[in-house]
């Protein structure tokens, strides 16, 4: 007759086994909720620009990143990294580096219209801009993120 500890031992392996087998299983049918997406949205617009004198030529890519959480709503982070403006007279370039956050409510699917706002920096003494993007925001039933840049104004900021 087995002793104690040898059936001890035995249980707990093929309960580990067995919780190993589980979690791949569940690995397979189901997407982790730490998983992200990720969108591009491109942009290309030329504003005018009443304080700089100018029409201001925007472009660049706007990186979207979206987690769904365990709550089931989805957290997204916009990355401005890629934007940047040129004046298209003076040819003053315009610089950002801006990660912005949003939170996304369930149920789904829904839409939204959201206003952000970066600050476009100059090189020198110029003023720098305050760019307003009003986005379009869509999350389908299965929690796919779509977006997109309906509109884009600016003001000038010392």
């Amino acid at each position: 007759m087995p002793s104690s500890g040898t059936i001890t031992r035995f249980m707990l392996f093929w309960a580990l086994g067995a919780l190993a087998i589980a979690l791949v299983w569940l690995s397979l049918v189901s997407p982790p909720l730490w998983a992200a997406t990720s969108t591009t949205i491109p942009l290309d617009a030329i504003r005018s620009g009443d304080c700089t004198g100018e029409d201001v030529q925007l472009s660049g890519t706007i990186h979207l990143v979206s987690q769904t959480q365990p709550d089931g709503s989805i957290v997204g982070h916009i990355n401005y990294q890629n934007v940047s403006g040129v004046g298209l007279t003076s040819g003053t370039t315009y610089r950002a580096s801006t990660v912005d956050t949003f939170r996304l409510e369930a149920p789904f699917p829904s839409d939204i219209h959201s206003v952000r706002s970066l600050r476009l920096i100059s090189p020198g003494p110029e003023d720098d801009l305050l760019v307003m993007f009003l986005f379009h925001i869509t999350v389908n039933a299965n929690g796919e993120i779509t977006a997109e840049v309906e509109d884009v104004n600016f003001e000038c900021v010392g």
